[in-house]
């Protein structure tokens, strides 16, 4: 076990190098002296070259949490968490190559399900007669994933990257299961709720998951394919869910999820092998941080009901509404207290909010979830409803928007490995997407197809831009003990902001529908059929019909124009990001020390030669980091 360790500067240039002297024990129970150092210039990366072969190190942390020592500033977070465990990230670049493909198979799972029910959704409120609890089949989705997402973050600590993956991946099935065979809208709420529950943990999983395997700077590149996948999926989604609803059963949607997900779980048993968690399972029981998960989920529901409700079931000014209201922020209050001032291993560690970047980034995805998930949930049902195209068509009507994510995603992150810079691409993708948000405004019931693609094609071209190098900026800018929790935490706010988009835009879509129908339901009562079920409008006289879809666009615009200010705030958020090295190890980046005043170079010397045995067995250790 490590019993001693000591730190001694060297001066070079304008760099402290602190040398890390640790001795430590070979598994026959002697013990000898490491001193290693390593050249500032390591950590340059502005000379980097694209394409090289990539470095993918342990760093010191890693190896000595598997000797059972943790360093002084992570003795708050229990122990060490699995990506530290010797082993963690040396896999050679093949076998990288193949885990990958089998993490990718994953989000192409969860991707593939997010944009199929927006589909099909349309149909199934006109069978369960419920119009306006169509927001509930991605709030309550959203909801349970935003929930749970920061306890996959830090479950993957405690229980292992694996086992938390695959356990996600399970309950997302049981919850795709549940969805197909649902009865009335109650039952598929629920069920969608409880695939949101899963879902949470797989894209989490997968960038964990990443960061242990692949250096920073060439994470881009990954995160990059990574967008790809999920660009590709969202393509694959509208299709398959229309062709599905069209021609066979909205059911399917869901059904078709328990093959691709039974594909997932063969490779990622089959091909990704991580070292095991130590400790019982009850010891791991125990780190779990029930109090805080618990007030998160009630407090986001008591919050998230209200929002949904308010001016469509209750008025905004209803009693239940302000009571809930009250309610739901005292018990996010609350959750917030538990997680400064009582949780051992807090679920969202406060101590991120104490860094610029980390703000940053959680208020940018907060924003852009709001703006991106509201549009894409409210964007079908302008063609299916305004346009009376069927549910395929409304799939190839989002087509260009998910292009235009795919290029940006794919030559973002490469540009991004090749450059070093991460920043401009946020800013750049931000302000695109925020015009083509408020371009969609100006949309009508007669637009011209060549405007709608345009339009669509401009924002996803923001939207690929912002999605992985905001996920780089926060990997960059935190301690290697906080990257799981860092990297989930940012997936966490993006999904908060998903579900306040939806929550928020269904709340204003069904207040606009009942407002512009008002007059013509005077008119003619039965045009309150239209708001349970929009089929109905067939049913009306061609003068009817058109002023029924006109109410219907109006409405539609309303969502739109929540959605573009959004995206603006984002925009301004972002600014405040800092930037990064991105390196080539996986290890911590380098922290400066106060310069010492220089020694005799002869004394430098003799102090940073190690013995001959020490060197001969440190050749034989993974490659320790060096602290600058």
């Amino acid at each position: 076990m490590a019993s001693s360790a000591k730190a001694e500067s060297v001066h070079s240039g304008d760099v402290v190098v602190v040398i890390e002297s640790e001795k430590t024990s070979d598994f026959n129970g002697s013990s000898s002296e490491q001193t290693h150092t390593e050249d500032p210039q390591d950590f340059t990366t502005e000379q980097d070259q694209f394409g090289q072969k990539e470095e993918v190190l342990v760093d010191s942390e890693a190896a000595s949490s598997t000797k059972g020592s943790t360093s002084q500033d992570n003795t708050d977070s229990g122990p060490a968490p699995i990506s530290e465990v010797a082993g963690a990230g040396t896999l050679p670049f093949r076998e990288v190559i193949v885990v990958f493909a089998g993490l990718v198979l994953g989000v192409f799972l969860a991707s593939l399900d997010q944009t199929i029910v927006n589909v099909c959704s349309t149909k199934i409120a006109s069978q369960f007669h419920s119009l306006t609890e169509i927001p509930w089949l991605g709030t309550a989705y959203f909801l349970t994933s935003t929930a749970f997402q920061p306890l996959y973050g830090k479950g993957s600590d405690i229980f292992g990257r694996k086992a938390t993956f695959l356990f996600a991946i399970s309950v997302f099935l049981i919850g795709s299961a549940l969805c197909g065979a649902a009865q009335n809208m109650t039952w598929i709420i629920i069920a969608r709720g409880v695939a949101g529950m899963g879902s949470a943990g797989i894209m989490s999983g997968v960038m964990i998951i990443i960061t242990d395997l692949v250096s920073l700077r060439d994470r881009g590149k990954y995160q990059g394919i990574i967008g790809s996948v999920f660009g590709l999926s969202s393509v694959i989604g509208p299709l398959l869910g229309g062709v599905l609803t069209d021609r066979a059963t909205w059911r399917w949607a869901f059904f078709i999820n328990l093959p691709i997900g039974a594909i997932t779980i063969f490779t990622v048993v089959k091909v990704l092998h991580l070292p095991h968690a130590g400790g019982s399972f009850k010891t791991k029981l125990a780190r779990v941080d029930f109090a805080g998960s618990f007030t998160l989920i009630v407090g986001l529901i008591m919050v998230l009901l209200p929002l949904n409700w308010g001016g469509s079931t209750y008025p905004w000014n209803s009693a239940r509404i302000i009571a809930m209201f009250c309610v739901g922020f005292a018990i996010l209050g609350l959750f917030c207290f538990i997680e400064w001032k009582i949780a051992v291993e807090p679920i969202i560690p406060f101590r991120l909010f104490k860094k610029r970047t980390c703000v940053a980034v959680f208020g940018t995805n907060l924003c852009l979830g709001m703006g991106l998930f509201g549009f894409m949930f409210y964007m079908p049902l302008y063609y299916q409803i305004v346009r009376q195209e069927t549910a395929t068509d409304s799939g190839l009507g989002l087509l260009p928007m998910i292009i235009g994510l795919l290029i940006a995603s794919i030559s973002s992150g490469y540009m991004c490995s090749r450059w070093g810079h991460y920043r401009p691409f946020i800013w750049i993708g931000l302000s695109l997407a925020t015009i083509g948000m408020g371009l969609m405004v100006l949309l009508t019931e007669d637009s011209s197809r060549i405007k709608i693609i345009g339009f669509l094609f401009l924002t996803g071209l923001g939207v690929g831009c912002v999605t992985q190098m905001a996920m780089l900026a926060i990997q960059s800018g935190v301690e290697p003990k906080d990257i799981a929790v860092a990297t989930a935490n940012a997936i966490f706010f993006r999904t908060v902001g998903s579900v306040l988009g939806v929550a928020i835009c269904g709340a204003v879509f069904n207040n606009a529908v009942k407002n512009n129908l008002g007059p013509l339901i005077l008119a003619n009562p039965n045009v309150t059929s239209v708001i349970a079920d929009p089929y109905d409008v067939r049913n009306f006289t061609p003068v009817m019909q058109a002023a029924i879809l006109h109410a219907y666009m109006v409405s539609i615009r309303a969502a739109f124009r929540v959605c573009c200010p959004c995206l603006g705030v984002g925009l301004f958020i972002s600014l405040f990001i800092k930037h990064h090295a991105l390196r080539k190890t996986r290890g911590a980046q380098p922290k400066q020390v106060p310069k010492p005043e220089p020694e005799p170079a002869s004394q430098l010397e003799l102090e940073a030669q190690p013995e001959p045995e020490a060197q001969s067995e440190r050749e034989s250790q993974p490659q320790q980091k060096a602290e600058v």
